[in-house]
């Protein structure tokens, strides 16, 4: 079985590169600007050895093709896309790359007719608190996004439903949240890890965005990983899209998992707001899929200190 990921040398692609490698599994990376360097961290010299790095646009469809027909794979794993900040700051150019380069993806396994896509949804596809109530958001809910990004996001979810009914394409999308995890660069959970983790492990305050009651679902990427490849080897039963968790906590308790590790730690609020809600039904994805988290908030919180504090981009490979 050989397994194609798109942004697979992103902060999620590179750990689910690295999972599957480990299982034995062949692993192709296509990336519009592949970097390495979370990749190096993860994986010995051995491991990128049994990874091929490929050059590669979503949007351009021919040379995806191509791409998946030389490979070999049977699946892919869609991990591209702009995220939240870049998409408000460009709708057009969100819709081009988030929707159009999905839509490649979905037209690419219908084509050759791949087993499973496995895609990045969000849970930004739910708006606001107000929308919901108090309540837990259903997996079924229906969606108020409130930024491009969500409604990107949403739109994918309808358009993998309609190839999957229409065309009998095999696709799961994961709802994530704020993944954080060592070696991320960017998006809105880059910049909250920065602030929460790296700046207190160096000794030097942070300023979490949000006030201290925002309620946050904080999934370490190695769980975000772990449902991904799960995700892959299950046939679609009757859900086509998860709420996939971490550990859904308050800014403050994040805050005060932090000062656990760093007692000295200098961190303060902000008061802003996500724009979404925050606690969500996981029901179906530990029924269907067979994923439940296996990193609480502190342990993915350590694992970051510990590797900041070792010199740097990530903790050592093991």
């Amino acid at each position: 079985m050989s397994y194609l990921i798109t942004g697979g040398t992103g902060l999620i692609g590179a750990y689910i590169a690295r999972l599957l490698v480990r299982e034995g599994e062949r692993v192709a990376l296509y990336d519009v600007s592949p970097r390495p360097e979370i990749l190096n961290m993860l994986l010995t010299k051995e491991e990128m050895g049994r990874v091929v790095l490929v050059r590669g646009d979503i949007n351009d469809l021919p040379h995806l093709m191509r791409t998946v027909k030389e490979h070999r794979a049977s699946k892919i794993v869609h991990m591209a896309g702009i995220l939240s900040m870049a998409s408000s700051a460009n709708p057009h150019l969100a819709v081009k790359i988030n929707c159009e380069g999905t839509a490649n993806i979905l037209e690419a396994a219908r084509i050759l007719d791949l087993e499973k896509v496995v895609y990045a949804s969000s849970n930004t596809v739910f708006g606001p608190t107000e929308k919901y109530g108090n309540g837990v958001i259903a997996n079924n809910a229906p969606h108020y996004p409130s930024t491009v990004y969500g409604a990107c996001k949403s739109f994918i979810e309808r358009l993998a439903d309609y190839y999957f009914s229409e065309y009998g394409v095999d696709s799961v999308g994961l709802r994530f949240g704020a993944v954080y995890g060592i070696g991320h660069r960017e998006g809105v959970a880059a910049g909250l890890t920065e602030e929460l983790i790296v700046k207190p492990a160096l000794g030097k305050p942070g300023k979490i965005p949000y006030s201290p009651d925002e309620l946050i679902n904080w999934l370490y990427v190695e769980d975000a990983a772990r449902g991904v490849v799960k995700s892959s080897r299950h046939a679609r039963a009757k859900t086509g899209s998860f709420n996939i968790d971490g550990e859904i906590c308050t800014a403050a308790a994040a805050v005060d998992c932090v000062k656990k590790l760093i007692p000295e730690a200098d961190i303060g609020f902000l008061g802003g707001r996500t724009g979404f809600a925050g606690n969500y039904e996981t029901t179906p994805i530990r029924e269907e899929i067979g994923y439940k988290p296996e990193w609480p908030l502190e342990r993915g919180i350590e694992d970051i200190v510990n590797g900041v504090r070792a010199g740097g981009f990530g903790r050592p490979k093991n």
